[in-house]
């Protein structure tokens, strides 16, 4: 049974799993929620200017790229962090749209 895409869901589900795996708790709480909201936006953006809202394949690598690219810039004191965290970001958005039934694997 599909569910309606709710990016606050999707942030609290991404967050949660990120707690659970604990290792950006050494971040501030407030840094961090800085971090996955930019990756949200981010994420967003790739999605439209890759034509993923038009139908076109999400290409994983490409929006790897780019979100990684993007997040080292904005967050220039954390960016030895950036590669995992964009890693596992895209992990629990992919894990929340298998949750809610908005992705099928062939």
């Amino acid at each position: 049974m599909e569910q309606e895409y709710s990016i606050e869901n999707a942030k609290k589900y991404i967050k949660q799993r990120f707690v659970e795996q604990g290792d950006f708790l050494i971040l501030k709480e407030e840094v961090f929620d800085q971090m996955l909201d930019r990756a949200v936006a981010l994420d967003e953006a790739f999605m439209e200017q890759s034509g993923v809202n038009d139908g076109e394949v999400y290409d994983d690598d490409k929006a790897f790229e780019y979100l990684f690219e993007k997040m080292q810039k904005s967050f220039e004191d954390q960016k030895m962090y950036c590669m995992r965290f964009v890693e596992d970001y895209l992990d629990y958005s992919e894990q929340y749209l298998e949750s809610i039934g908005a992705i099928e694997w062939d």
